[in-house]
């Protein structure tokens, strides 16, 4: 689906990496988890292109984890580590998004897809659409083969022909800071009972070089994070100050989007720079 020589493989704990892990940390690594939507599963390039992999290439002593999956937003994100990530022991959960994340968490549904909707209830998460209805899906009669690819494919051009609407009036759009950051504050903690570090990441999109959509979020979760002592790292300013503007659309694939494999080894390399520059994970991280 991604064109001739880029290949998508997971392994049989259902990680998008070449192998499996065992549940504790070898004794000569130091472990990496890596959640997010599809820029952190790497969407377009091949499993060892990925950002989260290319970190195992710049320090050999990094072991990391792909928990990035297509199309997630950061409630998603959060319940699938809480369910498997969290059996494996590791050093640091790098937890990584872009805005429409945040919005996708304002739906029941995702293309048609049913997903579990958070709510903030007393001081505390409520899922309010748990199980996920299995009813009719947007592409009900998708089956393998090439007619599955093509329908993909339609998915793709559907995305860019019609932008999706959200769902601006329901209960949950107002909520939706406070959720995210009560997300982001159990994280820390189920991270600090596994002697492990938390550390937030906003990554950029094509659009976030030049426009200002993302800006309430970056505000809103500087000042957010920093109150509850959460690590957090802004890539949107990095990705500003650092990428020539001629090179903005070499970072990006064409369509879709997604990083390019010069984009996923841009911010590779600059994540890597700024988690040793952080004085509570770069003790962990050079140990």
């Amino acid at each position: 689906m991604y064109g001739e020589g880029i290949y998508f493989r997971t392994n049989s704990q259902s990680f998008r990496n070449n192998e499996d892990f065992s549940i504790n940390i070898p004794s000569n690594k130091i472990r990496i988890i890596c959640s997010g939507d599809s820029f952190t599963m790497g969407w377009g390039v091949s499993n060892d292109q990925t950002w989260c992999e290319l970190l195992t290439s710049i320090n050999q002593r990094w072991q990391t984890i792909n928990m990035g999956q297509g199309g997630y937003g950061v409630d998603q994100v959060y319940l699938w580590y809480k369910r498997d990530g969290t059996k494996f022991e590791h050093n640091i959960q790098i937890f990584a998004f872009i805005t429409d994340d945040f919005l996708r968490m304002q739906s029941a549904k995702f293309f048609g897809y049913g997903k579990p909707l958070l709510s903030l209830e007393n001081g505390e998460l409520v899922n309010h659409n748990f199980p996920v209805p299995r009813g009719s899906f947007l592409f009900p009669k998708i089956t393998q083969g090439s007619r599955y690819i093509q329908e993909l494919r339609f998915l793709g051009l559907w995305q860019t022909w019609f932008p999706r609407k959200l769902e601006t009036y329901n209960q949950y759009v107002a909520q939706t800071p406070a959720i995210a950051v009560k997300i982001f504050e159990e994280l820390a903690e189920i991270n600090r009972e596994k002697n492990s570090k938390l550390v937030v990441v906003y990554l950029p999109i094509r659009s976030d070089y030049y426009g200002n959509e993302s800006d309430f979020w970056r505000q809103y979760l500087q000042v957010e994070l920093e109150k509850r002592n959460i690590i957090y790292i802004d890539l949107i300013a990095e990705f500003r100050k650092r990428m020539p503007n001629e090179k903005v659309e070499t970072a990006f694939l064409g369509g879709d989007g997604h990083y390019s494999v010069f984009g996923n080894e841009f911010f590779a390399n600059i994540l890597y720079e700024k988690l040793l520059s952080l004085p509570e994970v770069g003790v962990i991280l050079q140990d």
